[in-house]
Parts: C-alpha cells; structure tokens; sequence
C-alpha cells in the first residue's frame, strides 16, 4: 500500500481560499490519477472542501482541532502539527511507503506501480524533478529537488517511525524527532545516515508548482537560490503538453 500524505491550510490561514481550493483539487486529481490504485491519500486540515461530486473513496480527511495559524512561523507549526496527524493515522494502518505532498504541486500518475512494484527498500529519492512557473507555457527540469520542494520524498515508515499520539500542541517541538516531522532537505541524508538509504527513483516524480501564492515551502523558506534561479534559465524548457496527461496538467495547457 503507498500512502500519500497532504496537509491543506486553513481558509484564515489563506490569501485566497478559493484558489487553494482550486489548487488542492488538482493536486488530488493527480494523485488519484495513479496507474496502481493501491493507494491511499490521508488529507490532515481544518475544514473540508466541497468537492462536487463528491471524493475518491481512497481519500480520507482528517480535521484538526487546533487554532487558526495567524503567522508564517504559527503555519508551519500548524502544516507540523498536520503532519503528525497523518503520521498517527498510517501508523494505525501498520505503516508502509509514504509520500507528503504540498496541496499545490502535481505528482507523476507511475509513482504508486513503481513504488509497489520495488517492496523492501527504505523509500525512494528522485534525481530530477520540474518546475513550473503559473503562467508559463513549459516547465524545466531540476536536479535534486527534495532540496527546493516539499513533495519528492518517499519513506518506507515503519510502525517505530511514526507518531502513536499527538502532539500536545502545534508548539510541542517533541514532535521534530519523527523522520515525518524532519525538513524535506534533510530527510535524505538523515535516512543514509541511519543506515537505511533511500533508492533512486528513476523518473521525475513532482512538478513543483511556484506562483500560487500559498505555497507552504515559500513560507518555509524554500525560494530558489540564485544559483537555483540560473541552473532554471540555462535548463531547457519543455512543453506542457509533453507531460500533461501524467502530471494532471491538462488545465494548464489551454
């Protein structure tokens, strides 16, 4: 089974609700657009937008009954707290491979085959990953991207690796020793450090979506370095429409 983790802000937490609605809805179009469909997608927020229609009955809410964030250090502590939620729920599922993913950006429809498809590894790293710029009619490829975007790593979590209760609030800096709770660029090394490294996934598995204004990895800190900005200038841009179908991005296209 391969989980997919999203933590959704709060609508007092959000610039715009409605498109972070928006956004979150495509983000969950890709996941469920898996080739494998032995997934499931545990979503951690405050409130639960209206999907019309109705949701895949693979995804399962779970609502957090904290505060409202009212600050950009108070929202990571919320998206940490929200984390944990999650981690507790797939520990009560027995564990397995998880993949947190921003509610912004957009995951290859193969990672679920090939994940289930590779059982016994520690979890999975991608070399390369996109970027995509709203607006932009391309997107260019990355090298390393679990170091710029929170949606890239896969970790084998064992029942030991996850949280059995929740914090005592989103301000328990406890929490933090859990693998889940760890800073995405860290969770590579700190996984090799262990003894338990994580496999190349051979194929990009994120488009990292910049512009939305309420991308939780801007507000950590996760903007483009400048020699992140030039390596992006230099890199060859590709057309949407050569990964649309796999990524979800068929809106983006016109």
């Amino acid at each position: 089974m391969m989980y997919f983790g999203v933590t959704l802000r709060s609508v007092a937490a959000s610039k715009n609700w409605t498109h972070v609605v928006q956004d979150f809805h495509r983000t969950l179009r890709a996941i469920c657009n898996q080739t494998d469909p032995d997934f499931r997608v545990i979503v951690a927020c405050h409130e639960i937008p209206d999907m019309p229609g109705g949701y895949d009955e693979r995804v399962e809410f779970l609502q957090a009954g904290i505060p409202f964030p009212t600050n950009p250090h108070e929202m990571m502590q919320d998206k940490g707290y929200k984390l944990s939620m999650i981690g507790k729920r797939i520990r009560e599922y027995g564990g397995g491979y998880t993949m947190i993913v921003d509610a912004d950006d957009l995951i290859s429809n193969r990672v679920a085959e090939y994940v289930n498809a590779h059982p016994g590894q520690h979890g999975f790293a991608p070399r390369t990953g996109y970027v995509h710029v709203l607006g932009e009619s391309c997107v260019r490829r990355t090298l390393h991207p679990d170091q710029i975007c929170g949606s890239c790593i896969i970790v084998n979590y064992t029942v030991d690796d996850l949280p059995s209760e929740l914090p005592t609030s989103p301000k328990d800096e406890s929490a933090k020793a859990f693998i889940l709770r760890k800073a995405h660029p860290t969770i590579r090394p700190h996984m090799a450090s262990i003894g338990r490294p994580l496999a190349v996934l051979p194929f990009p598995a994120t488009v990292y979506i910049r512009g939305t204004g309420d991308n939780h990895s801007m507000i950590g800190g996760g903007r483009l370095g400048l020699k992140r900005r030039i390596e992006q200038l230099l890199r060859r841009r590709i057309p949407l429409k050569k990964i649309a179908a796999e990524f979800g991005m068929e809106d983006f296209c016109g």
